[in-house]
């Protein structure tokens, strides 16, 4: 198994990596290379997710409950997206944000900069007019919300400097199972067929202003159940923020 990665002293689990990167369903892909790295289960040609012991494995309390539901061989992506959709992942969620790596994002408004505008004449003729300071502080605060947050925090996206796919766990928790890594397809690493890998869903390629570092677009399973108020935007990983799209592939 892959141990933990530090990074700026924030000790961060690949499941963490995942999360960060791009979401619940990231995170979740996550779970599964480590299972596949460990040994624990297996995929068969058909795409079908099965353990390789009846018991045990399970490292973490996501891979853990990742095996729990393969009482009988289910489809690659369907494993991920359940995982990313699951009361554990949804702890890890709160454990992030306990943390303050992880909040609950803002959109940002298009014309956020309006307030901002305004607010720069406002104080320019607070010079004369002190009164106009309370309006003042007013549109800057209101430039401020709306300018929006991202999910991951100023800690978070510290942490994730310097993480690099050292590993092909790693490599799945950065760019998901449907990446491309010097023009090498990620699945390619465990000798998953590309038909298997295409079973995850794809990650919403619709950014807003609001996206960047973080999981700007999350993964597979980020829907109401995970994201949301617990910690993407409305939409949920896009979740741009938590606003989500489709699955947590590739790049």
């Amino acid at each position: 198994m892959v141990t933990p990665t530090t990074s700026r002293a924030t000790v961060l689990s690949p499941e963490e990596i995942g999360f960060l990167t791009a979401g619940p369903g990231r995170a979740a892909e996550t779970a599964l290379a480590r299972l596949l790295d460990a040994g624990v289960v297996r995929v068969a040609r058909d795409g079908r997710v099965s353990p390789v012991h009846q018991s045990g494995g399970g490292v973490t309390v996501v891979e853990t409950r990742m095996l729990g539901r393969l009482t009988k061989p289910v489809q690659f992506g369907q494993v991920v997206q359940a995982s990313a959709n699951s009361l554990e992942m949804r702890v890890l969620q709160q454990g992030l944000r306990e943390r303050k790596l992880i909040r609950n994002p803002r959109p940002r408004m298009r014309l956020w900069w309006i307030f901002l505008v305004i607010g720069s004449f406002l104080g320019l003729a607070a010079l004369t007019e002190p009164t106009l300071l309370v309006g003042t502080a007013a549109l800057f605060g209101a430039s401020w919300w709306s300018f929006g947050a991202r999910p991951v925090t100023r800690a978070g996206r510290a942490a994730l400097e310097g993480v690099t796919g050292d590993d092909r766990v790693l490599t799945v928790a950065l760019h998901g199972f449907r990446g491309r890594v010097g023009g090498r397809n990620v699945g390619d690493l465990f000798e998953l067929p590309q038909s298997v890998v295409n079973t995850v869903p794809r990650k919403n390629r619709k950014r807003t202003d609001n996206d960047g570092a973080g999981y700007g677009s999350c993964g597979s399973g980020c829907g109401s159940s995970s994201c949301g108020s617990s910690g993407c935007s409305s939409g949920s990983s896009s979740c741009g923020g938590g606003g989500c799209g489709g699955g947590g592939g590739g790049d």
